[in-house]
C-alpha cells in the first residue's frame, strides 16, 4: 500500500477507514482521468456527458426542466445554469418554454448533441469496462453491493 504513503497514511495501523477512503479516492481519480481523456476527443467533459445522458435518456423527447436535471445530479442551481449555458452555446442542447408555464425552461438534447453522444458512447463504455476488467466479475459484484449499501446508509 505504498500509494497510501503519499497521503501520510501508514497501512496496517488499524485505521482502515483511512485506507478505504483514500483507496476509493485514488481509484476514482484514475478512472475519472481516463474517462475525461477519452471524452476530450469529443470536446466533452464527464460533467457534460452526465448532463447530456440524463436529458436524453431520462427526459426523452419531452426534455427536463433545469430543476429536474439539477436534482438528478445533485448540483447547485448556479452550477447547473453555467453548465447548461455552455452546452447551449456549443449547440448540444436546446431550451424552450414549457407549454402553459413560460417561466419553466425545458431542456432537450439537440440533434448535434445526440449525435455526439451516440459517437462517444461505445468508447465510453469500453473505457469504463476496461477499468472494471481489472477485477473478477465476483469482485465487481461485491464492490457494487458494498458501494450501493454504503450509499444508502450515507443517504439516511
Amino acid at each position: 500500500m505504498d500509494d497510501l504513503q503519499a497521503f501520510g497514511i501508514e497501512a496496517g495501523k488499524g485505521r482502515h477507514y483511512e485506507e478505504a477512503f483514500y483507496g476509493l479516492v485514488l481509484v476514482y481519480t484514475v478512472i475519472f482521468d481516463k474517462v475525461a481523456k477519452y471524452l476530450d476527443t469529443f470536446d466533452l467533459t464527464p460533467a457534460k456527458m452526465n448532463v447530456l445522458m440524463i436529458i436524453k435518456h431520462q427526459g426523452g423527447e419531452s426534455g427536463l426542466s433545469q430543476r429536474e436535471i439539477g436534482n438528478r445530479l445533485m448540483v447547485t442551481a448556479s452550477n447547473m445554469t453555467r453548465l447548461l449555458d455552455k452546452l447551449e452555446r456549443e449547440k448540444l442542447i436546446e431550451r424552450s418554454s414549457r407549454t402553459g408555464d413560460k417561466r419553466v425552461k425545458v431542456i432537450r438534447v439537440s440533434k448535434r448533441g445526440s449525435q455526439i453522444l451516440d459517437d462517444a458512447w461505445p468508447g465510453y463504455m469500453k473505457t469504463m469496462k476496461s477499468s472494471m476488467d481489472k477485477l473478477s466479475q465476483a469482485e465487481q459484484k461485491t464492490i457494487a453491493e458494498l458501494m450501493f449499501r454504503w450509499f444508502r446508509d450515507l443517504k439516511e
